[in-house]
């Protein structure tokens, strides 16, 4: 668990636009993976001052100075033991205690949430710690890393739980390789284009996440459905076959192979432009 290039990127644009971190809780206490002067240089960038930043950072393998650089003045930790030292001690498979509820400006999960056997009960707690205008930031894994935790996420999940239903507005999902190397990919809401958004890909991808809580409301008294299965049993399963299909269902049957490869290529790769939007690697969203 802990910040990456990527991830140091994507708090800084959420700063640029002008989210709070007064407040900051992780959940884990997260690690810092980045070259202090690589942190100054996007700092710089985003036009904010750097003075003292490099010492703060400079030796730490915790991510607190790194919040408070963000503007946090006080920042916490969430952990099921006391072996990093974080400072609130709590198995995230149970719900939290009341007293957690709505105080936190910024509650940041860099890799944690995977880990939770019990993912609806973790998340929820996550989501109930927020202030009305909190944000939640996740920044976890999405392909090709079985056996990494319990579980890899579709950005469906994402748009799905972090809805107004639920009292959130889910802002942004960026994909990109894992690693530090390659490109953002803004990732199209599932749940507004009523169309699965899959991707199939060659090597590990992870997901950051950004949501802001709106309005403070029951979590999950109905549960997130998927957008596709939601249109199906409003039409009751009827679903149109193509024209081809209908006229040529043999023709149709033996180029299913060939179909498919262009599907792929098509539809289920970071090739999509309706699916995944390519955009300038820790700039803020537009």
């Amino acid at each position: 668990m802990g910040l990456d290039s990527n991830a140091v990127q994507f708090l800084i644009a959420a700063r640029k636009q002008g989210v709070r971190f007064n407040r900051t809780i992780m959940l884990g206490r997260q690690h810092f993976a980045v070259p202090p002067g690589l942190v100054c240089d996007f700092m710089a960038k985003q036009g904010f001052s750097t003075s003292g930043m490099e010492a703060a950072i400079k030796g730490n393998i915790f991510s607190e100075p790194f919040f408070q650089a963000l503007g946090a003045t006080q920042v916490d930790s969430i952990d099921n033991a006391e072996f990093e030292g974080a400072n609130y001690i709590h198995d995230l498979n149970q719900p939290i205690p009341e007293s957690w509820k709505e105080q936190f400006d910024v509650v940041y999960d860099g890799g944690t949430l995977e880990h939770v056997f019990n993912f609806p009960t973790a998340l929820r707690g996550a989501m109930e710690m927020l202030k009305k205008d909190g944000r939640l930031f996740i920044h976890t894994q999405v392909n090709n890393t079985a056996g990494h935790g319990f579980y890899q996420f579709s950005p469906e999940l994402f748009f799905g739980a972090l809805n107004p239903e639920n009292g959130f507005e889910t802002e942004r999902v960026v994909l990109h390789r894992t690693g530090p190397y390659g490109r953002w990919y803004e990732v199209a809401d599932s749940t507004k284009i009523r169309e699965r958004v899959e991707l199939i890909s060659f090597t590990p991808i992870s997901a950051l996440v950004q949501a802001r809580r709106v309005e403070v409301v029951p979590i999950f008294e109905k549960w997130p459905q998927q957008a596709i299965y939601e249109d199906l049993w409003e039409t009751k399963g009827e679903k149109k076959k193509h024209f081809f299909e209908a006229a040529f269902p043999r023709l149709a049957r033996l180029l299913s192979p060939f179909r498919t490869a262009v599907k792929f290529y098509s539809r289920q790769s970071l090739t999509n432009r309706r699916y995944f939007t390519p955009v300038k690697k820790g700039a803020p969203k537009l």
